[in-house]
C-alpha cells in the first residue's frame, strides 16, 4: 500500500495575509458577516483587514469612533458579546445603527506594546445570533490577544524595513549619499503600503534650493532636524523628496518651517512643497 501525501504546510507571504487569514477563519469559525481589524488614530477606527459577506465594507474605510459601538465597550464597559442587540440600550442609541443594520456585536480591544489602546477586532451581523455565542468569551479574548501581538511584530518589522532601504538602497547620489530617484520612489512606494497596512497617516516634504547651493550643507542640515524614522532623498539639482513617518499635515507644516529657518540662518533660501500619504476614504 503506498503512502499517501501529505498537504505542504500553510505558508503566509506576509503579516495581512495571515491576518487576513485569521479573520476568515473566525468568521467560518462564529458567523457573524463583517470581521475587522481596526486602528484608532483621531478619533476614527481604520479598518486595516476585513471579511465582509453583507456591509460592502474594505480596508481603508473609516467608522467615527464617537459614533461606533466600540467606543461604547472600551470606554463604558458595554458587553463585548451581544447577540442581540436590541437588548442593549448603550448600542442601540450608537449612531453607526443609521448607518449600518446591526443585529449581533463582537468588540475585543487590541493592545500595543506599552499596553495602549491600538484598535479593535469587532465583529458585526444584520441578525442577532444564537446565545451560545456568549460561551467563547475567553477564546475570542485569546485571539485578540495573538492579532494584537501580529500587529506589533509587523509594525517594527515595517520600522526595521523602512530604516534598511534608506540606509541599504543601491541608488545613491555621489554628492550627498543619499538615495537617488529610484531610491526615492521605492521609499515612497514602501510608505504607502504602511499607510494602507496600519492606518497611518505620513507626510512629503519637496525641498527645493538653489542650484548653486551646497547640497552637501542641505543634506547634513536635514539629517540634523529630523527624526531617525524620516527619510530624505537627493532628486537631483538641489530638490529633496522628505518623508516624514507617522506625521499629519500640521505636523509636516511646523517641521517645514524648522527646514526653512535652518536654511534660512545659513542664507539658503528654499521653497517648500507638503503632501499626504493618508489613504483612507472618508469616514462613515
Amino acid at each position: 500500500m503506498s503512502a499517501s501525501r501529505s498537504a505542504p504546510p500553510l505558508h503566509y507571504s506576509s503579516s495581512q495575509a495571515l491576518l487576513d487569514a485569521h479573520l476568515q477563519h473566525l468568521q467560518k469559525r462564529y458567523g457573524l458577516a463583517l470581521w475587522m481589524i481596526t486602528r484608532l488614530r483621531e478619533n476614527n477606527l481604520h479598518l486595516l483587514r476585513v471579511s465582509d459577506k453583507h456591509y460592502g465594507l474594505e480596508p481603508g474605510h473609516r467608522i467615527e469612533w464617537e459614533r461606533s459601538y466600540c467606543i461604547r465597550m472600551v470606554e463604558k464597559g458595554a458587553p463585548r458579546i451581544v447577540t442581540d442587540t436590541r437588548e442593549e440600550p448603550v448600542y442601540q442609541n450608537a449612531e453607526v445603527n443609521h448607518e449600518l443594520s446591526i443585529g449581533a456585536y463582537i468588540g475585543f480591544p487590541l493592545l500595543d506594546s506599552q499596553q495602549q489602546l491600538f484598535g479593535t477586532l469587532c465583529a458585526l451581523d444584520p441578525d442577532p445570533q444564537p446565545e451560545s455565542l456568549g460561551t467563547h468569551r475567553a477564546e475570542l479574548e485569546h485571539e485578540a490577544a495573538v492579532i494584537s501581538y501580529t500587529l506589533e511584530h509587523a509594525l517594527r518589522e515595517a520600522q526595521q524595513q523602512r530604516l534598511t532601504t534608506f540606509i541599504e538602497h543601491p541608488d545613491r547620489c555621489e554628492d550627498t549619499d543619499l538615495p537617488g530617484e529610484r531610491g526615492w520612489r521605492d521609499m515612497f512606494q514602501q510608505e504607502q503600503e504602511n499607510c494602507r497596512n496600519f492606518g497611518g497617516e505620513s507626510s512629503v516634504l519637496y525641498l527645493q534650493a538653489a542650484e548653486e547651493a551646497d547640497s552637501l550643507t542641505i543634506a547634513d542640515s536635514l539629517a540634523a532636524l529630523l527624526r531617525d524614522q524620516d527619510s530624505v532623498a537627493h532628486l537631483g539639482n538641489n530638490h529633496f523628496g522628505i518623508l516624514l513617518t507617522d506625521t499629519s499635515m500640521p505636523q509636516a507644516s511646523r517641521v517645514g518651517d524648522r527646514i526653512r529657518d535652518a536654511l534660512n540662518a545659513k542664507r539658503m533660501l528654499v521653497r517648500l512643497r507638503q503632501e499626504t500619504l493618508s489613504l483612507s476614504p472618508e469616514p462613515r
